[in-house]
């Protein structure tokens, strides 16, 4: 079994079972309990759980401010690899002669890195980084929404820019989000960021949701929309296979890489 596969395993079981020991998971997985020690550490660090003596819990009980953003600098750093993975199979969506949507955040900021080799794009975003990337890097027709620029997230907001996002229509939508929950739908800390969000969904026929799996179960102060706006999400395989399979009983389409 690979070291990947067990992350996988180990995260399924402490979030099923609410805790397990370093005893529980090494017999449950066949591998030493050195070798579940290490993983667990491994797997704090990602912040997917929380080690506790002689085990580990999930990392949803830690607490978590409604309100709390972390700058855009401070978010790219956290599980890179997934946000990659997940970037890259958002760019295997996008087709030639596209008009495409990109909120502001890391992932769509790898994503338009990858749209390089795309013929005739035309992209729309209210991030003022991601304009900026696009223009460097491709030869898209790239519009920027204007309004009032966020520090933390570059993106900008306000009535100037849901204005305008109401006069054009576009292919897809691909929404980062800051909480996804079953319940609550899409969230996320700034109430302009989701009032825009929403001017957005309304604009796409295609609502793509890109999520690593850290922001389900997550709710966060301002509410963008429910999960019956989404027709895809793409998140990475850390998704714990219950949340996996709600998605799926919805109607929406599930990647995972």
């Amino acid at each position: 079994m690979f070291a990947e596969e067990r992350y996988i395993r180990i995260v399924e079981q402490v979030s099923s079972q609410g805790k397990a020991t370093v005893g529980e998971l090494s017999a449950a997985l066949g591998v030493s309990p050195v070798t579940i020690r290490r993983d667990l550490e491994t797997l704090e660090a990602r912040r997917l759980l929380v080690r506790t003596h002689g085990g580990a819990m999930p990392a949803d009980n830690e607490p978590l401010e409604v309100a709390q953003e972390r700058s855009f600098n401070e978010k790219a750093g956290a599980l890179a690899a997934e946000k990659l993975r997940i970037a890259e199979a958002a760019a295997q969506l996008v087709k030639d002669e596209e008009a495409i949507l990109l909120t502001p955040g890391t992932t769509n900021m790898l994503l338009a890195r990858l749209l390089a080799g795309k013929r005739a794009l035309t992209v729309v975003t209210n991030a003022a980084n991601i304009a900026i990337q696009l223009s460097e890097t491709g030869d898209a027709d790239v519009h920027l929404i204007g309004g009032i620029m966020r520090r933390k997230s570059f993106g900008l907001v306000g009535p100037q820019g849901e204005m305008a996002l109401r006069g054009i229509r576009v292919d897809k939508l691909f929404l980062g989000v800051d909480g996804l929950d079953f319940d609550a739908g899409l969230t996320t800390p700034n109430i302009q960021e989701a009032s825009i969000n929403r001017t957005m969904i309304d604009i796409a026929k295609q609502v793509i949701v890109v999520a690593d799996h850290s922001k389900f179960g997550r709710v966060m102060f301002s509410r963008i929309a429910g999960l019956d706006a989404v027709h895809t999400v793409i998140s990475d395989k850390m998704l714990p296979n219950q949340a996996a399979d709600r998605l799926r009983e919805l109607g929406i389409e599930l990647i995972l890489v």
